[in-house]
């Protein structure tokens, strides 16, 4: 069994386990028991155990520290939880109103919602009165710096005032700096309606999650992913449910297919540009430089090379040379690619990346051509053909503002709505999301993912693993306090491998030792081995233990998750099922030596 084989097989155990969900068969004005029964949604959290199992109380005064159940979301105060299929539906369930005040129904058209969801004039808005009377036209006026404005709504410039998202380049000043109609030169946002319909097609987007338990974003993830990037700054921050999730199952969707199958070109390249807007390293996924083979498969192609592949490893930050823009040049001059058009635009992001790099070479003049030949290609009701190509072609005339010269963008753009409000197709509304945030393609990257430095002995030891120098590690197996049953193996691995590799490794050789794990934030953790359980009743549990190999130390239990923890050289791994260390009889028994 390869790494890749393990790693995948882990993996897609840990999404099952971590996105289960039931499908709830009660109605909007009841709440679900854990058993399956319906009971009056008024009767939750109401000091009564009405279920019978205490699950309408189970999560009404919970800690701050602890968490949500899956399918559920904390409420502002952060001691209660609620079905997240409760927030913004117009019924308050949480003590502190909280479900309901951060929602956006565009009722007052104009004018300002209050959380309550009455309406007041929108020059009431940051007035110092509380003319809302629940304070929610004054509640963000006057923020923390660190402070985060609520859903729907956007920061000014100075940092200190949230507005509604969609009075942003309106044509109206709202934030006291004047920030909010001051970044509205390029045109794209100050045409009406495209806040609203950006906010109308992100909501779109996430109701295509499903509620499978492996593949809750279908088919076309990849483009989802990078066209929420490009809509919403903030939908990919680290703490976001959605990028966990998304990033978990294209990783899961990529190992399997690189494991299984052979990926085309094009195929890798959606994968990247995914992973590099989900902050995952497209230079080292699971030990594969995706970039290196993205590059490979591009030079065995002879005649004609997809500008799309061009842009992918230009976006990727691959080393772009003089070949590559002939290449680009090429493909938007061959005449014979249909439909033409769409592959010119890309042609032309592409060349306008390349062209960013300071090692290459491009003629200006050849760019500003493209962008003049796409421009003629307009209709007088403002569409190009139809409206993938209409999207494209306004995604690359936002390269130098190009579009204002000899196109017709407020056309175009209200084209690209109403295509939207009558019909989307997900490929349709993948390239018209990002243009209603003046965003295209050529803004996929990872720059706004944090960068983790390595030390000194990081690096040595990232360097070691390359030139495959390989450890020994012994993994033994306790059963009960007195180790009543001791199973060992001794094994050679890769430098720089986790102990759940080694785990993994063992389970490929002796199938009878595979591990099964619970997922918590997105990392592996032990319940049961060979077909013995993590038993609370009993007070039985798998602990995962580290010493050194020949050595009279006790056992160092590891906290963390085995993805987290690296193998040294001579170490031993124990899996110990035992009861845990709070228990009497854990107390009272000494840890056995080697």
């Amino acid at each position: 069994m390869n790494r890749i084989e393990k790693i995948f097989g882990i993996l897609l155990i840990g999404a099952l386990i971590s996105y289960t969900e039931v499908i709830g068969k009660c109605s909007s004005r009841e709440f679900e028991c854990l058993s399956g029964k319906c009971i009056q949604r008024g009767w939750f959290c109401d000091n009564g155990n009405d279920c019978g199992d205490n699950s309408d109380e189970l999560y009404c005064n919970i800690g701050r520290r602890d968490r949500c159940p899956t399918g559920w979301k904390k409420c502002l105060n952060e001691i209660r939880c609620i079905p997240a299929n409760w927030m913004c539906d117009n019924i308050t369930d949480c003590q502190d109103q909280s479900d309901e005040k951060t929602c956006v129904y565009g009722e007052c058209s104009g004018d300002f919602e209050c959380f309550s969801g009455r309406c007041i004039k929108r020059r009431a808005f940051c007035d110092n009165d509380n003319d809302c009377g629940d304070n929610s036209d004054e509640r963000y006026c006057n923020v923390d710096l660190r402070d985060r404005c609520p859903t729907g709504w956007k920061k000014c410039q100075n940092e200190i005032q949230c507005i509604p998202a969609h009075w942003m380049c309106d044509n109206i000043t709202d934030c006291q700096d004047q920030s909010d109609e001051k970044n509205c030169g390029n045109e794209v946002l100050r045409i009406p309606g495209v806040v609203t319909a950006r906010l109308a097609l992100i909501r779109w987007f996430l109701q295509k999650r499903l509620n499978s338990t492996t593949s809750k974003w279908g088919p076309q993830l990849n483009r989802i992913a990078v066209a929420l990037h490009l809509a919403e700054d903030g939908v990919f921050a680290l703490e976001s449910n959605i990028r966990q999730e998304m990033t978990y199952e294209l990783t899961i969707k990529l190992l399997n297919k690189l494991n299984n199958e052979r990926l085309n070109a094009e195929e890798l390249a959606l994968y990247i540009h995914a992973l590099l807007v989900t902050c995952v390293d497209v230079r080292d996924f699971y030990g594969r430089d995706l970039v290196e083979e993205l590059r490979a498969k591009v030079e065995e192609t002879r005649n004609y090379t997809n500008p799309f592949l061009m842009l992918v490893l230009c976006n990727a930050g691959d080393a772009m040379t003089v070949k590559d823009v002939e290449k680009v040049v090429a493909a938007f001059n061959s005449p014979k690619k249909i439909p033409w058009t769409d592959v010119q635009a890309l042609a032309t992001m592409a060349l306008a990346c390349l062209s960013s790099r300071q090692n290459v070479p491009v003629d200006e003049g050849v760019l500003e051509d493209m962008l003049g030949q796409l421009k003629r290609q307009q209709f007088s009701n403002g569409s190009l053909n139809n409206f993938r190509t209409t999207a494209l072609v306004v995604q690359a005339l936002l390269i130098h503002h190009s579009y204002k010269t000899n196109f017709d963008l407020t056309s175009a753009i209200r084209i690209l709505i109403n295509s939207q409000e009558m019909e989307s197709s997900l490929l349709n509304a993948y390239y018209v999301l990002p243009i209603l945030n003046n965003k295209s393609l050529l803004n996929v990257t990872s720059a706004h993912c944090p960068r983790e430095t390595k030390t000194e002995e990081e690096m040595l030891q990232n360097l070691l693993e390359k030139n495959g120098e390989e450890v020994e590690v012994q993994y033994t197996i306790w059963i009960g306090n007195n180790v009543n049953l001791a199973k060992i193996w001794r094994v050679k691995i890769p430098a720089n491998l986790t102990v759940y590799d080694v785990i993994e490794t063992i389970a490929g050789i002796d199938n009878r030792q595979r591990a099964e794990y619970s997922v918590v934030d997105g990392k592996p953790y032990i319940t049961a081995m060979n077909g013995m359980e993590n038993d609370p009743e009993m007070n039985n549990y798998w602990f995962p233990y580290l010493r050194l190999l020949n050595s009279d130390e006790k056992p160092r239990v590891i906290k963390e998750s085995p993805v987290d923890v690296r193998v040294q050289k001579n170490q031993e791994i124990i899996l110990w099922y035992k009861p845990g260390p709070w228990s009497n009889q854990s107390i009272a028994s000494a840890l056995p030596s080697n």
